[in-house]
């Protein structure tokens, strides 16, 4: 479907009419629409903020980090007021637009989404669509990337003993030190501690398995047993607790960090991890739906690194180091002209 630039231009101005949402989400679930998308956006930054702002010379990311900040303190003036943002911040979501277009259009769906609780603590949804990695900037100057297909949710302001949020999916924590207030990551099954540290938190609902990995510094990591949260150990770098959800055993183990923390960076690293994983990496990066039809492949050890590579130059990759015959059965087209997910089977090849 071709990106429409007054479906975003009425969205970004809060003039949204009724399917506008589901459409950005479509649009920004295809990797097809990611260059018709920016190039929208820079449309949008020419016609209307030309006379407004310039940028020379800014660093993308320290630039975004402080735009994202801004934002952050005044949805919490707003939502408590109950008054609109002003001027200022509507330059400054603009701004973020264009800089780094995964957080601008989440953050514009999700601000319908923030809560105010009975006493005044305000919560904030993010949400990162399969496909995409988001950078986040939590109130107490911490950081990290939330993968495709995750949810992060956290206060506007951490208030209390503890600075909690809360996981679903994948997400990597860069966190500033404060001995006095512990950082925690709380998932459905289970919690990581961590007063100033870098790990990543793999917890995804639909699996079978969750994987905190620590990169520097120290972390305490619990999971549900029995009905309690338990103790499941700590971790010292290069480490990775595994926490098995259907019987609730784990085991830590001596892993790499840095390559299973790439991927935040963009690239996939696999050292002889089974072609199920695999699949299910490819799937959440590249929005799609591959499907092992043969139970013989899912368990075939595969080692690669992929980082710049498109979907099909990675399918092409798979079939010359591992028995796979590949059935490409595309993308089916709904009434409303959206399209369903690229479907790919894989078989085994039985004449390699």
């Amino acid at each position: 479907m071709e990106v429409d630039y007054h479906i975003i231009k009425r969205y970004l101005d809060g003039n949204k009419q009724e399917g506008d949402k589901e459409k950005l989400l479509s649009w920004f679930s295809s990797f097809q629409d990611e260059g018709n998308l920016r190039k929208e956006y820079y449309r949008y930054w020419d016609e209307e903020l030309s006379d407004n702002l310039t940028l020379k010379g800014y660093d993308a990311n320290k630039v975004l980090g402080r735009i994202y900040h801004e934002i952050k303190l005044e949805e919490s003036k707003s939502v408590v007021k109950k008054k609109v943002a002003s001027r200022v911040i509507n330059i400054l979501t603009r701004v973020a637009a264009v800089l780094f277009i995964p957080l601008s259009i989440l953050f514009f769906l999700n601000k319908e989404n923030m809560v105010s609780t009975g006493d005044n603590i305000v919560y904030s949804e993010m949400y990162s669509p399969l496909g995409t990695r988001t950078m986040f900037y939590l109130p107490d100057g911490s950081s990290g990337c939330l993968n495709g297909g995750s949810t992060l949710r956290f206060p506007t302001k951490f208030e209390g003993e503890s600075r909690k949020v809360d996981l679903k999916g994948e997400a990597y924590f860069d966190v500033l030190t404060n001995p006095k207030k512990p950082f925690i990551v709380s998932g459905s099954n289970i919690e990581v501690i961590a007063h100033g540290t870098s790990f990543n938190v793999e917890a995804y609902p639909e699996d079978k398995v969750n994987r905190i990995t620590l990169a520097e510094g120290k972390v305490e990591v619990l999971g549900k047993k029995d009905g309690s949260i338990q103790k499941l150990g700590t971790l010292t770098p290069d480490q990775m607790c595994l926490f098995n959800l259907k019987n609730a055993h784990s085991k830590i183990i001596k892993v790499n960090a840095a390559n299973i923390v790439a991927w935040k960076e963009g690239k996939l690293i696999f050292k002889d991890e089974p072609l199920s994983e695999v699949i299910k990496k490819l799937n959440r990066r590249y929005n799609i739906q591959i499907v092992i039809r043969d139970e013989r492949l899912k368990a075939h050890p595969y080692l690669a690194t992929f980082e710049d590579e498109s979907l099909d130059e990675v399918i092409n990759l798979l079939t010359l180091s591992a028995p796979i015959e590949v059935k490409d059965l595309g993308r089916k087209r709904n009434p409303d002209g959206t399209f369903e997910k690229r479907i790919i089977e894989l078989y085994y090849k039985t004449n390699m």
